[in-house]
C-alpha cells in the first residue's frame, strides 16, 4: 500500500516536524509568526484605548449639545409665553382705552390718571359679556418681588347720586373687585396723557399738545401712553381716545 506524505505539527510550541520518508527530520522554526502575533495585538489594543478615548469625548460633546439647545429651548418657550401674555394683556388695554366713554357723575367726567393708574369707563368686560352694559374699568400698578405689576379690576358703571366726589371715592369702588394680573416683571409701567398745554391760549391755532404725568382736566385726553420697561430696553404704548358717547 502506498503511503501518504503529510506534516504532523509537534506538540512544542513555534516548531514544525517534517515526517517526509526521504528526508530527514528537519525542524523549521517560525519564531517570527509569534512576533508578528504579539505586535498586532498591542497594536489593537492601542486602537482601542484610542477610539474608546475619542468615543467618550464625542459622547460628552454631543450631550453638552443636547443640553444646551433643550436649555435655549425652554427659555425661547418661556420667552415666546411671556411675549404672547404680555401682547395679548396689552392688546386688550388698546381696545378698551379706544373704546373709552365719556360720561358725567353730577357733572363731572368719569375718568381719572396719573403715573400709578388709570380709572374710565368702557362697554368692553374683561369677561367678554356685552351684555353688562358699561363697565368702569381700574388700571393700576403695584410693586412685587419679581419687579412691578400692572394689576386690573373692574365692576359694573351705575351711575349713583351717593357719588357725590367721583375723583375721591374711585378706590373704594372698586374694594370688592377681583384684581386680575395683567403684566408683570418689568422694571418700571407708568401711564401718561396726551392733552393741550396748560399755558397756551385757547384761542391760537397752534395745536400744543404735550404728555402730562397727571390728568387734572375734566375732560377726555386725547391719548394715554403706557411705557414698560424691562432690562434697560422699553416699549411704548399710544393708545387714541376715540370720546364714544
Amino acid at each position: 500500500m502506498r503511503k501518504r506524505k503529510f506534516l504532523l505539527i509537534d506538540k512544542r510550541v513555534g516548531h514544525f516536524i517534517s515526517k517526509n520518508e526521504n528526508e530527514a527530520n528537519r525542524v523549521v522554526p517560525f519564531w517570527n509568526l509569534g512576533k508578528t502575533q504579539s505586535c498586532v495585538s498591542a497594536f489593537t489594543l492601542l486602537e482601542l484605548i484610542i477610539a474608546m478615548s475619542i468615543g467618550t469625548a464625542i459622547i460628552l460633546l454631543v450631550s453638552f449639545a443636547i443640553r444646551t439647545g433643550f436649555f435655549q429651548m425652554e427659555r425661547g418657550s418661556k420667552w415666546l409665553e411671556e411675549r404672547y401674555r404680555d401682547d395679548s394683556a396689552l392688546f386688550f388695554f388698546q381696545q378698551q382705552t379706544t373704546s373709552m366713554r365719556s360720561e358725567l357723575n353730577n357733572k363731572e367726567i368719569i375718568f381719572d390718571g396719573d403715573s400709578d393708574r388709570v380709572v374710565f369707563v368702557t362697554p368692553i368686560s374683561l369677561k367678554g359679556s356685552y351684555g353688562l352694559g358699561l363697565m368702569m374699568v381700574n388700571y393700576y400698578i403695584e410693586e412685587g418681588e419679581d419687579g412691578f405689576i400692572l394689576n386690573y379690576k373692574e365692576k359694573r358703571f351705575v351711575p349713583s347720586e351717593n357719588l357725590n366726589t367721583f375723583k375721591d371715592q374711585n378706590i373704594l369702588m372698586f374694594s370688592d373687585s377681583e384684581v386680575v394680573d395683567i403684566v408683570n416683571g418689568y422694571d418700571e409701567i407708568l401711564f401718561k396723557f396726551l392733552g393741550m398745554q396748560e399755558d397756551v391760549d385757547a384761542t391760537s391755532n397752534k395745536s400744543d399738545l404735550e404728555w402730562k404725568d397727571k390728568w387734572l382736566g375734566n375732560s377726555l385726553p386725547k391719548a394715554v401712553k403706557i411705557v414698560l420697561t424691562k432690562e434697560g430696553q422699553s416699549q411704548e404704548l399710544i393708545v387714541p381716545v376715540m370720546a364714544m358717547y
